[in-house]
């Protein structure tokens, strides 16, 4: 999910993005169906899907599925399956009927939202009891320390923070809302297997990182050394890609419900 004038409006960005973004964690999708007390849920509605990355992996678990965002053209990479439809809309206003989703998602998105009017969005959407989770993986996955080192560098030559993006109020805003009786923020990791390809892919497929090199005549000191050190560290091996997930989860209000929040 990305603001119009950017990188996201671009093919090949898109490309390389689906490639080598991680899936959702195993894990996480049986936390959530066992949350939501319902196997299998009738409806996951997720918010921000992009490529559909994190939409597809409900196909086998839930009876329908909608994935919402609002770049047509990420969706356009969107994997399909029988029981799951790509809408066009913005996350605050997604046109899903009241109450019927038993789940909804935000896959590294929430922080792209505007908090107040999709909080708004996702209580009306979720019936009494329904699960919301926003999740964000961490940039790189650990492979290797060298890769890492020079993994951040091209970050900093990017203009992009080494610090994640500010995601420590999302806690906070469900909490306040008072449409959600119990939130709590939890860990959790996964295993993906990959190449130096899809390590510079997915360097490229961060914004800043793309940006920087469409925009930088001889690609950089930098990048050339980033690609180096990826290609010299990891060979033509396959290596395991540890992925690291900031996972919030929290449960709809149901009726004459009190708020909690988790410890």
């Amino acid at each position: 999910m990305g603001a119009a004038g950017t990188p996201y409006d671009d093919a090949a960005f898109v490309a390389r993005y689906a490639r080598a973004r991680p899936r959702p964690p195993r894990d996480l999708l049986s936390l959530l169906l066992q949350l939501c007390r319902r196997d299998p849920p009738k409806l996951v509605v997720d918010l921000g899907c992009g490529t559909g990355l994190s939409t597809v992996a409900w196909r086998r678990h839930a009876s329908h599925v909608i994935g919402i965002d609002s770049n047509p053209l990420m969706l356009e990479r969107a994997p399909h399956a029988a029981n799951i439809v790509y809408r066009t809309a913005s996350a605050d206003s997604t046109g899903v009927v009241s109450g019927s989703a038993d789940i909804v998602t935000c896959s590294q998105s929430f922080h792209w939202m505007k908090p107040r009017s999709t909080i708004r969005e996702i209580a009306r959407v979720l019936r009494p009891g329904g699960v919301f989770a926003a999740y964000d993986y961490a940039l790189p996955p650990l492979i290797d320390p060298r890769v890492d080192e020079a993994f951040a560098e091209v970050l900093r030559w990017s203009g992009l923070p080494t610090l994640p993006v500010e995601k420590a109020g999302h806690v906070e805003r469900l909490s306040r809302s008072g449409d959600f009786e119990w939130v709590r923020n939890i860990p959790l990791h996964s295993v993906e297997f990959g190449d130096s390809k899809r390590v510079i892919d997915l360097a490229l497929s961060i914004a800043h990182v793309a940006a920087r090199v469409q925009g930088t005549h001889d690609r950089g000191r930098a990048w050339t050394q980033f690609r180096d050190i990826v290609d010299r560290t990891m060979g033509r091996r396959r290596w395991r890609f540890w992925w690291t997930y900031d996972v919030v989860v929290a449960l709809r209000a149901s009726r004459g419900g009190t708020r909690r929040k988790g410890p």
